[in-house]
């Protein structure tokens, strides 16, 4: 099957919105700055978890992106923050004090500083079909299904696919631009995909829609063989 790059998608803090990019460097570990970063509860060491817990439901209201200045978040009162001064304005937004900290596999589970163990031990890239969102939108036509409530890396736009297209890819190579990709597993759907986010309302019926019509799976998760770059646009392929 053949196709293109749809969009491409990067999240610099885990559970913040993220930012659509044109072009990004791919290596082992997914892309170049995606989820580097992780929320924390300043006091406690508690982990940012929004699709379990009420306190954290706000982080997807405010997106992280990449600046000439280093990493920026935009809050939804329009403002824009560098990362290492908007302390003040995170304890604002979700009402108790939070703390921005690098993310390292090997960092202890309930420390309150340094390193923050990542939410998910996962292949590193999360790849969504337009066929997928299109499959979405007409069992739920009364709900806003949008890309960003699925995080995706990449969107890939391939005509001749449809319905949850991407699920029966398991075990699977896909050359995308340059970078050669493994389809590893599907995507197993949580809460998150319910949450408001910008302009898209808490809609709980996205995640039942996902559970009854493909079993909870949306999306395919991948390993990458082949390193480079991949831009907006480029060729993609779905071996056989």
């Amino acid at each position: 099957m053949e196709g293109r790059v749809a969009a491409l998608w990067r999240y610099p803090v885990s559970s913040l919105g993220g930012e659509r990019v044109e072009s990004c460097a791919v290596d082992a570990t997914g892309l170049a700055g995606d989820r580097a970063w992780g929320l924390a509860d300043r006091d406690s060491g508690e982990t940012a978890f929004p699709e379990t817990k009420r306190r954290w439901r706000p982080a997807p209201q405010i997106r992280a992106r990449s600046a000439d200045d280093g990493l920026r978040l935009d809050f939804p009162d329009g403002s824009s923050l560098r990362a290492e001064t908007a302390g003040d304005a995170l304890a604002a937004h979700f009402g108790f004090p939070v703390a921005l900290r690098p993310h390292a596999a090997d960092a202890a589970e309930t420390a309150t500083a340094g390193p923050l163990k990542p939410r998910y031990e996962r292949h590193p890239i999360h790849l969504v079909t337009t066929a997928s969102l299109a499959a979405l939108r007409e069992i739920l036509p009364g709900s806003a299904i949008d890309e960003r409530r699925f995080r995706p890396n990449l969107v890939l736009d391939v005509p001749a696919a449809e319905g949850f297209a991407e699920t029966g890819w398991i075990g699977r190579t896909a050359v995308v631009g340059d970078v050669r990709i493994r389809i590893a597993e599907p995507c197993v759907r949580c809460a998150f995909t319910t949450l408001a986010q910008g302009d898209l309302p808490l809609d709980p019926a996205v995640l039942m829609a996902i559970a009854k019509r493909n079993g909870t799976h949306f999306g395919v998760l991948c390993t990458v063989e082949t390193p480079g770059e991949i831009r907006v646009g480029d060729p993609a392929r779905v071996l056989d």
